[in-house]
């Protein structure tokens, strides 16, 4: 078993990860999109605007994803191991809050990847494909907001003795 230094630093990234994903995704729904909407007169310049913080919001993106999988996948070799039986192993209330937010997680990067590389690559301007766009993001907070719930959950199921 890996230091609780070390263990505390894993846990540290993999909520900061959470936090740059989900946080990015409220900045997106809560502030971005409303500002360009109000502040915007001339729609495509606005557009413009809003697909460059994008761009540069999909580098963190990107970069959580990654480190999630792997600051995930370490937590769940160390402390978690005592409660957890395994990816897709519904076996006790820990494994199924945590499968249930990894579920969720998974549906979160597909949302996301489908998202930034393919409706953004697309080069038609439709009503249709332009709000498929917009209803994906806030979606995706709704979703990440449920993994908040699951994750404040399962560190609860964590600190309770095994039956």
């Amino acid at each position: 078993m890996a230091s609780p230094i070390i263990f505390g630093l894993i846990n540290f990234l993999h909520d900061l990860f959470t936090s740059l994903w989900i946080g990015g995704l409220a900045f997106m729904v809560l502030i971005l999109v409303p500002v360009v909407r109000k502040y915007f007169e001339d729609k495509k310049e606005g557009l413009a605007f809003q697909k460059k913080a994008e761009k540069r919001l999909n580098i963190v993106v990107y970069i959580s994803m990654v480190g999630l999988m792997v600051t995930g996948i370490l937590m769940s070799t160390q402390a978690l191991a005592k409660h957890y039986d395994g990816f897709f192993s519904f076996t006790n209330d820990y494994s199924i809050v945590l499968n249930i937010k990894h579920i969720l997680v998974i549906l979160m990067v597909v949302i996301a990847l489908t998202r930034s590389q393919i409706l953004d690559r697309l080069k038609s301007t439709s009503k249709a494909l332009m709000k498929a766009r917009m209803i994906l993001i806030p979606i995706n907070l709704f979703l990440g907001v449920a993994v908040l719930v699951l994750s404040g959950i399962s560190a609860s199921l964590a600190a309770m003795p095994i039956p």
